[in-house]
């Protein structure tokens, strides 16, 4: 799924291109208004999140200019604006959600999330019901989640990818290399580091015991089992 980010300022941006970019997300990313309605028509995003004050055009502009024609993509405004009167505008433009700076890492993630899986269900809801099961863990790719023993937890799209591969190829060892195009590629250790810790997350969320792994084994030469 496309996130485009539209900030001016390139900290926000890298922040967020990162947090989202781990997600699993493919980002874009703009500089100010104008630049970030050229970068909308030329990407098609599924999601914007969208800073109010810029300098050439304002946030609320460009969200009202997208509405005229666009009914479907997730508008998330990420502003400094805190005041209610902003919020009103912004709603009033077509925004879906609005998130105040400085923002909390978990928050913005689960919105985005959020919107991701509105859109799943808006555009495919049989996709929104999907599911696949092994063991005594179900995946509901489209919702990002999975349930285990009556509890939910909530997965990443880049887990889902993993999942999926894990399914096609029980009971064949799964190398590092067949995992690393769905990792992060973002991982401050590289490759081969990033998929053992997206292993490791999975492990967390998946295992009843993740020290113990029953589901998702190491073999000797590094690969990963899915029993």
């Amino acid at each position: 799924m496309k996130v485009l980010v539209v900030d001016d300022n390139p900290k926000i941006r890298n922040m967020l291109n990162t947090l989202l970019d781990k997600e699993g997300f493919a980002v874009s990313n703009a500089g100010g208004g104008r630049e970030g309605l050229a970068q909308y028509a030329a990407q098609k995003p599924d999601i914007i999140c969208l800073d109010i004050l810029m300098d050439d055009m304002s946030g609320i502009e460009v969200c009202a200019e997208i509405r005229k024609t666009d009914k479907a993509v997730a508008i998330l405004i990420v502003t400094s604006r805190t005041g209610e009167a902003d919020m009103v505008k912004a709603m009033g433009a077509g925004a879906n959600d609005y998130i105040t700076k400085p923002f909390d890492f978990a928050d913005i993630t689960a919105r985005v999330k959020y919107l991701a899986k509105q859109i799943t269900a808006f555009r495919d809801p049989g996709r929104a019901v999907e599911s696949f099961a092994f063991n005594d863990v179900t995946v509901y790719p489209g919702q990002l989640r999975a349930e285990r023993d009556g509890h939910s937890v909530d997965l990443s799209f880049r887990e889902i990818n993993f999942l999926r591969i894990f399914l096609t190829k029980r009971g064949v060892p799964v190398t590092i290399d067949e995992l690393k195009p769905y990792s992060w590629a973002g991982h401050p250790s590289g490759e081969e580091k990033a998929v053992q810790w997206h292993i490791s997350q999975l492990r967390a969320k998946i295992e009843a015991d993740a020290e113990t792994p029953a589901l998702i084994v190491t073999q000797p030469d590094g690969s990963y089992l899915f029993k």
